[in-house]
């Protein structure tokens, strides 16, 4: 799942706090806004999708169930931000997502946004602790999961899930944590790695690192 090329490697590895200067510095590329506005928009339609899943998983594992698939709705900002790699892409991704669920009457309204900005913070985080360098599956998996624990406490507000008992918020939780793993960091992974290997993004980040000579 990983390639040498997810972690670029160099004789004299740049501090964090330097590498987040010259990624700042650096100005995102129109095709990148436009990727990363796209990408938002394609998932609020699947996000919207997704709503009968979650209705289902509650029918058949209750709130475990909604847990164990919650983590979907994290998914654009990872996937923004695996692709063109630059600081604030999760954040802005996942973002625009949420807006766009509201712009075509997604239920939740206003308060889906706040859902969004925590979601994306929490994988920016990540990122931004990497240095906007590290593309390994482990670091999209912790991003992914970083991004379900930082969201969890508004959602469960809104949800009314601090009423549950202690014991099961417990496994509430671990769910919560798994979930962010597989659908917000191991498959923003996989779909961004099967685009990259079609060539389409050739012109982005991913695609560029891809390019680089394996050593």
């Amino acid at each position: 799942m990983t390639s040498p090329t997810d972690r670029q490697p160099s004789q004299q590895e740049p501090t964090m706090a330097e590498h987040w200067r010259r990624s700042v510095r650096r100005s995102w590329a129109t095709r990148e806004v436009l990727l990363v506005a796209v990408l938002a928009v394609v998932f609020a339609f699947l996000y919207i999708q997704w709503v009968p899943v979650w209705s289902a998983a509650q029918v058949f594992g209750g709130q475990v169930g909604q847990e164990a698939v919650f983590g979907f709705w994290m998914a654009a900002g990872v996937l923004s931000a695996y692709i063109v790699r630059r600081p604030g892409a999760a954040l802005v991704g996942e973002t625009l997502a949420a807006l766009a669920e509201i712009l075509v009457g997604a239920p939740a309204g206003i308060p889906l946004l706040v859902t969004g900005i925590m979601q994306g913070l929490g994988a920016e985080i990540v990122f931004a602790a990497r240095g906007y360098r590290d593309w390994r599956l482990s670091v999209l998996l912790v991003a992914g999961m970083v991004a379900a624990v930082v969201a969890l406490p508004w959602n469960w507000f809104r949800l009314g899930y601090f009423e549950l008992n202690p014991g099961y918020l417990v496994v509430l939780f671990v769910v919560r944590i798994v979930s962010g793993a597989v659908w917000a960091g191991l498959v923003p992974k996989v779909i961004g790695d099967l685009l990259a290997a079609t060539g389409v993004l050739s012109g982005y980040a991913i695609g560029r690192d891809r390019e680089q000579p394996r050593v």
